[in-house]
């Protein structure tokens, strides 16, 4: 699996690089970014609403997307996530609702070689992109993110071969299984 982006975000981890001053002060002063460069989200909805991370998904979405055999797992940050494996490919899911910091602590650990992106009209981080991996992460609110984790394990749909456009699917459904923030 290639790894919970978020899980790397809580701490210090060698190879990592930090966000550098000048994004951090261009943070500070714009009203289009939060902590550590993160975009603000401008329509935040409500990832708290679905306390089962495994219902993120819904059956036919799942059915859709090949994954199978699913599985909580914890989280580095005390959260539960959802595991999908099976012979072709293994997703993860992985919610964020307790750090409070939405797409910060990724932003603040972000590569140079990650990549900002938009699903749905929500801001997101691609990073791990190597081989047969990609990670996504995604700011459902300023508060509250989610990563997608894929590893495609074999090519058995054409769709699987650009792995991060199949991870920003994955999110895309995610987020249209989500309620509007209150």
């Amino acid at each position: 699996m290639a790894g919970l982006g978020l899980a790397a975000c809580t701490s210090t981890t060698p190879g990592l690089a930090s966000t550098s001053s000048g994004s951090q002060s261009s943070a500070a002063t714009s009203t289009a970014a939060i902590d550590n460069g993160a975009p603000k989200v401008a329509t935040p909805k409500n990832l708290k609403a679905i306390a089962d991370p495994c219902q993120l998904l819904a059956p036919q979405q799942l059915q859709e997307l090949g994954a199978s055999n699913p599985s909580t797992k914890q989280s580095p940050w005390g959260e539960k996530y959802c595991d999908w494996l099976n012979d072709n490919l293994g997703v993860a899911v992985a919610p964020d609702t307790t750090q409070g910091r939405g797409l910060a602590n990724l932003y603040a650990n972000r590569k140079a070689d990650s990549e900002e992106t938009t699903i749905h009209g929500h801001p997101g981080l691609r990073y791990n992109k190597a081989g047969m991996s990609c990670a996504l992460g995604v700011g459902v609110s300023d508060t509250q993110a989610f990563t997608v984790s894929l590893t495609v394990r074999r090519d058995a749909k054409p769709e699987y071969k650009d792995r991060c456009a199949f991870a920003e699917k994955v999110a895309g459904m995610v987020l249209s299984n989500l309620p509007p923030a209150n």
